[in-house]
């Protein structure tokens, strides 16, 4: 036992002194007087003597007792634990639940016998100990802060339901570390009710552990012989033209199990009409692709989805996608040098081969002259700049914003480029549209003894698959007489590069669009590419991937991602509204940039977004894939990796001893109880004291 003024209690004692001395000083000395024998008178008197004497003994003993008790309410009496040691002993107890409740723990009801266990802590805490739930997705939310209202947390666990998100501790033990770190004296512990999925923690790293007196301690609801078999991928190009008549799908399928799977139905739907059933094996921890052909008909935006089976992960077991059907794409070149004679003029090579390209490709070309905006011709898939002159700002904004919003722009060099221009206005800032820092001319181009071939290609990227094959084309006997030097950036991807091993190609991913940068000339100024057989094809593949083979993420994403509507052409604040899943309706509005953004994609399935009263664009919202894998960390791994064995304990601050004793014996109020009794005493000393 703790007391705030000790000096009360040596004062309590001197008090309880004072009635003793006095009893001592006043006691009455027996006179002796002889009386003749009666027997009955005298024993009479010995009675009377001793129940005097008994009631003044137990009168002295309360008038003891109340200046004792009145000390003792006035030193402030509390009852305390070994608290001089470390912040951690002692006092109450602060706990923090987190709760996970991402879609991997509705397997069998986790999420159900989590809340269960989680309310079970609760019932066991004293009526002071304080706690708090955080839920746990990939979206952590701290569902109220400390405190001491157990009803209230009980209502909040009961109010738990499943998310689709996918799991991240680290945001949740960081909020509880933070929460807890506030507390400066009690016991501090973060109970986990969770799968411990492996996805969860791949965020952490070694400076992500607790702080000093935080326990932690796990209740591990991972199912000892989980299994789950789940949709993870579907492979198809976002943009396919009508004319192939048949479109491959390729569903990819994941076995997150220890036995293997046979014959399990897998079914492909396109517009809500079954297209074919396969019946599928996927042997343990393994995936099997599973390839459909879908016939081409009908309306040109058509959306679908792959389905497998009930198991005990339900919201995998679907998947959704989109394409789109077109009937042509369109391609713009800005000519950076035209010329009446054929021969000189910048695209004359370039033109032949689109006119090639155009009997096996729908395909509508034109070529201007001067700089055009892309909001001018929102139908442009590609924008080919042929060796053009120096930009301005406003050109470059419209650039940047084109390959934003899922255009691809191919930039090929030649004498008219101006590499400072080109450096400032697409290669600076924190976006740079180029994917490459352009550094000198290199060469001669009127000096054909002295050139360049092309020595390196990535025989895996779409352009160049079809020359894998010795048989298709051999890039080595071009010529080279000038080109840029270039240096890549990180983003970018070098395609092919030179015998001096200076890049040839150079690819970036740009927003949803990409930009493809030849360093020499389209035209026979600088190569004699043109003349060879693998200009044509090179050609072809190069603007068939730019054109059609765009980022899939235009049209699919996960659960809670943010989504920017763009590339609409509509004034501002024009509102779009966007329906989800089950036919909810948000409004959104047209900022200055042309575009909106909407984050309540929460659901999986396909929105439509709807401009003029009418339906413009659908995109798809699917789970993650990784959250189907339900292997999880033991417990003792995340307890090491957690905590600091070599961490010291915090030491208490004569300040926070004191703060504590006060709060502590301001909760219990045992000085009230003193000074019941203190006044039940002296009650009953008054009563006595009339008696004596």
């Amino acid at each position: 036992m703790g007391f705030l003024t000790p000096f009360f209690i040596l004062a309590g004692v001197l008090g309880a002194a004072v009635p003793l001395i006095l009893h001592l000083l006043n006691r009455e000395r027996a006179k002796r007087i002889v009386f003749s024998t009666i027997r009955f008178i005298k024993m009479s008197s010995q009675v009377n003597i001793q129940r005097h004497k008994f009631k003044k003994l137990i009168l002295l003993i309360i008038r003891m007792l109340i200046l004792s008790l009145l000390g003792f309410a006035f030193a402030r009496p509390f009852f305390v634990n070994q608290l001089a040691i470390t912040a951690n002993t002692g006092g109450h107890r602060h706990v923090v639940l987190i709760l996970d409740n991402s879609f991997s723990m509705s397997y069998r009801n986790s999420l159900d016998r989590g809340k269960k266990l989680a309310v079970a802590i609760v019932d066991k805490l004293k009526p002071r100990d304080k706690a708090t739930l955080i839920k746990v997705s990939d979206v952590t939310q701290i569902a109220k802060p400390l405190d001491t209202e157990h009803d209230l947390l009980r209502m909040a666990i009961d109010s738990v339901s499943l998310t689709n998100h996918t799991t991240d501790f680290l945001d949740a033990i960081q909020f509880a570390d933070e929460l807890l770190r506030e507390v400066e004296i009690g016991q501090k512990e973060i109970v986990m009710i969770s799968d411990l999925q492996n996805l969860g923690w791949e965020r952490f790293i070694e400076t992500d552990q607790l702080g000093p007196n935080v326990t932690i301690r796990f209740i591990d609801l991972h199912p000892e012989d989980a299994h789950n078999l789940a949709i993870s991928d579907i492979k198809v190009p976002p943009i396919v033209l009508m004319d192939q008549r048949r479109l491959e799908v390729v569903v990819r399928v994941a076995n997150f199990s220890n036995h293997d799977f046979e014959k399990i139905p897998l079914n492909l739907f396109i517009n809500q009409k079954l297209i074919e059933t396969k019946l599928i094996d996927v042997p343990t921890h393994d995936i099997t692709d599973v390839w459909f052909q879908v016939p081409l008909e009908g309306q040109t935006k058509q959306v679908g989805y792959a389905e497998l089976p009930d198991d005990p992960v339900m919201i995998d077991n679907r998947r959704y996608f989109q394409f789109e059907g077109r009937q042509t794409i369109d391609v713009y070149c800005l000519n950076g040098e035209p010329n009446h004679d054929s021969y000189n003029n910048e695209i004359f090579y370039l033109q032949k081969a689109i006119r090639a390209l155009q009997k096996i490709v729908p395909m509508r070309f034109k070529s201007i002259n001067q700089f055009f905006s892309p909001n001018q011709i929102p139908d442009a898939d590609l924008i080919i700049l042929a060796n053009v002159g120096p930009l301005t700002e406003n050109m470059t904004k419209d650039l940047k914003s084109f390959v934003k919003s899922g255009g691809a722009i191919f930039i090929t060099g030649g004498d008219q480029l101006d590499l400072d221009n080109y450096n400032l206005m697409l290669g600076t800032g924190s976006e740079p549209l180029l994917p490459c820092h352009l550094v000198a001319f290199v060469g001669d181009a009127a000096d054909h003894a002295q050139s360049r071939v092309i020595t390196n290609l990535n025989y895996n990227h779409p352009i160049f698959q079809p020359f894998k094959n010795p048989n298709h084309g051999d890039f080595s006997t071009i010529r080279f007489y000038r080109y840029i030097q270039a240096i890549p950036n990180n983003e970018a991807r070098i395609l092919a590069s030179f015998d001096d091993q200076n890049p040839t190609l150079i690819e970036k991913e740009y927003g949803r669009g990409r930009v493809l940068y030849f360093t020499s000339s389209i035209d026979r100024e600088w190569t004699d590419m043109p003349i060879h057989a693998v200009y044509l094809p090179f050609l072809h593949e190069a603007i068939k991937h730019l054109a059609l083979n765009q980022s899939t993420q235009t049209i699919n994403y996960l659960i809670g991602d943010a989504i920017e509507l763009n590339n609409y052409n509509l004034p501002v604040d024009t509102e779009v509204a966007v329906f989800n899943p089950q036919g909810d309706e948000t409004r959104l509005k047209i900022s200055e940039l042309g575009s909106a953004l909407y984050s309540d994609t929460e659901l999986t399935g396909i929105y439509s977004v709807h401009t003029s009263g009418a339906e413009n664009r659908k995109f798809c919202v699917n789970p993650d894939p990784r959250e189907s894998d339900l292997t999880s960390k033991n417990t003792e791994e995340l307890t090491s990796m957690l905590t600091n064995p070599d961490q010291q304990p915090t030491e208490i601050s004569k300040e926070m001893v004191i703060t504590y004793q006060e709060n502590t014996e301001k909760d219990q109020s045992l000085w009230w109880y003193a000074m019941l009794a203190l006044l039940s005493l002296t009650i009953g000393e008054m009563f006595l004291a009339n008696r004596v």
